[in-house]
């Protein structure tokens, strides 16, 4: 090799040692612009039984953390220490790392309705304070919820996954719109936090009980007389296809309409059925991000 060839090889090594600095430093600059990044329990797990899974400290915290009126989230601060305990156990084991524990669909996914509210105030208070989830943001925020639901990611059974992930790829994955009235994000406009834990031994009742009460009262159905308005969650529209679906394997008619007729108290039902004959707008209400706290 001659000595232009030297010095040719010796730019070019000089220019693609550059461009691979700027890559990667530019790489560093967007995770921390968009604030990216792996949320770790750093505790112990709790002992797992010999089968299946313990919700028992869950079940029990969730008694004393949930209310009427929102989440005490002074006492689930107050409690840290154990939730991540919690959350190290359902990173230590699942239906994909422990699939012998999670034999039955029931058993698959009350496991991941428990752990995605549990990972949702594991990460209000991880990001403590904030007076809604739409603070936990980056430099950057493409759009309103990035960096708490795409942008924070957590161990749970064995792999790093963000919130939107667990929802939309993982739990929708088990097709029952139900799930929606499960799921709770730590906002005013979510479904209200069961103060319990889902079992797999009571899960079809309790995924019924939530629904009901989703689709029974205000601000997620309601009639505004003056307005003519039947007045519904965003959520029904966001997962539109979800609902719709539901309601056809229910034997109705592929509505929202239908679907939440299936699922509400009679008075509901009665207010619903004398509006939608009078020819009421549905309307989908603007979600308040606000923290769902005491």
């Amino acid at each position: 090799m001659n000595v232009g060839s030297n010095r040719w090889y010796g730019r070019w090594w000089a220019v693609a040692l550059l461009l691979a600095v700027v890559l990667s430093a530019t790489g560093l600059v967007t995770v921390k612009a968009l604030g990216l990044r792996t949320v770790s329990a750093v505790a112990e797990p709790f002992p797992l039984p010999p089968k299946g899974f313990d919700y028992a400290w869950w079940d029990g915290a969730l008694g004393r953390w949930v209310h009427p009126k929102g989440v005490d989230y002074d006492a689930v601060r107050a409690e840290e220490p154990a939730l991540r305990s919690f959350i190290a156990t359902l990173g230590a084991a699942g239906p994909r790392s422990t699939p012998e524990r999670f034999t039955t669909e029931p058993e698959r996914l009350a496991y991941y309705l428990n752990a995605y509210n549990a990972l949702v105030l594991f990460a209000v208070v991880d990001n403590w304070p904030i007076s809604s989830v739409q603070d936990v943001r980056g430099w950057l925020d493409p759009r309103a919820g990035f960096g708490f639901f795409y942008g924070l990611r957590f161990i749970l059974d064995g792999e790093a996954i963000n919130l939107y992930d667990l929802e939309n790829q993982t739990i929708r994955g088990f097709v029952d719109a139900r799930i929606h009235a499960a799921l709770n994000c730590a906002s005013k406009s979510c479904p209200a936090l069961t103060p319990h834990a889902f079992e797999p031994a009571t899960l079809d009742e309790q995924l019924d009980g939530v629904t009901r009460a989703f689709c029974s009262n205000a601000p997620h159905v309601s009639v505004d007389e003056d307005a003519r308005e039947i007045r519904l969650s965003a959520i029904f529209d966001w997962y539109r296809a979800d609902f719709e679906e539901h309601a056809r394997r229910l034997g109705r008619p592929a509505t929202i309409e239908d679907f939440i007729l299936a699922f509400a108290n009679p008075e509901t039902v009665e207010m619903l059925q004398r509006a939608s004959s009078a020819d009421f707008e549905l309307v989908y209400q603007p979600y308040d991000w606000g923290l769902n706290r005491l």
